[in-house]
């Protein structure tokens, strides 16, 4: 009697447990280990092919003739003739005195213009830029270096006189940030409505440094050729 009670108490909680038992249907998920997504930089290789074609600016300026005039592979240094240091970042991209001590490593860009000699006798005016930093953290640290650095030069005027030329007067606009691009816009004093746009945006580890410039300039040239190119940098 013994064994055979001892026998229904097994009996009797076996029922219990799978009384007790949930079942759940479907096949079970493996835990999501992905963790969060790493971005590979841009190689200094693949700077060339960022930039955009001339055909590709034409439209951006609503011009028809556009031509590369200049490549660089150095930082241009207008610092000399610019008598605001606070808009020497606005008046131009990638320039050696705004980019200094900010850890880039290699940067790439054109000078293109609509005349039939690369001179001053042009309708518009463009130069791109992309500057590869080592990681997409230092492209960022100096984007938000950048907004503060044009907020500096908002509404105000500055001269620019470059060498052996005839000195120029510029009244910036103020600036804005749209979608993670910054742009302002500047009109040079007593030259018939010539005027210039400037952009700035970073992708991945790549900053994008634009300046267009025509007659009544309008739209947002800058700002459109700054964002083709964010559009190529692989993420």
């Amino acid at each position: 009697m013994r064994r055979q009670a001892a026998a229904l108490v097994l009996i009797a909680a076996s029922a219990l447990l799978i009384s007790c038992t949930t079942t759940v249907s479907g096949k079970p998920v493996p835990a999501d280990k992905s963790g969060p997504r790493i971005l590979h930089p841009v190689s200094v290789s693949d700077l060339d092919g960022l930039l955009l074609g001339p055909d590709r600016v034409n439209t951006s300026l609503n011009a028809g003739a556009m031509k590369v005039w200049f490549s660089a592979t150095d930082m241009w240094d207008w610092s000399a003739g610019v008598s605001d240091n606070n808009c020497l970042a606005v008046d131009g991209p990638a320039q050696d005195r705004v980019y200094a001590g900010t850890g880039w490593i290699a940067m790439r860009g054109q000078r293109l213009d609509d005349s039939d000699d690369g001179s001053r006798n042009r309708n518009h005016y463009a130069i791109q830029a992309v500057v590869a930093y080592p990681t997409a953290r230092e492209a960022k640290t100096m984007y938000d270096s950048s907004v503060r650095s044009w907020a500096a030069c908002a509404n105000r005027q500055f001269s620019d006189t470059p060498r052996d030329q005839t000195g120029t007067v510029w009244t910036v606009a103020d600036t804005h940030q749209v979608g993670g691009t910054l742009s302002t816009s500047e009109v040079q004093e007593g030259a018939r409505g010539w005027s210039c746009q400037r952009a700035l945006t970073v992708r991945n580890n790549v900053a994008i440094d634009t300046v267009t410039c025509a007659y009544f300039l309008t739209g947002g040239s800058a700002v459109d050729i700054a964002q083709q190119i964010a559009a190529k940098v692989p993420q």
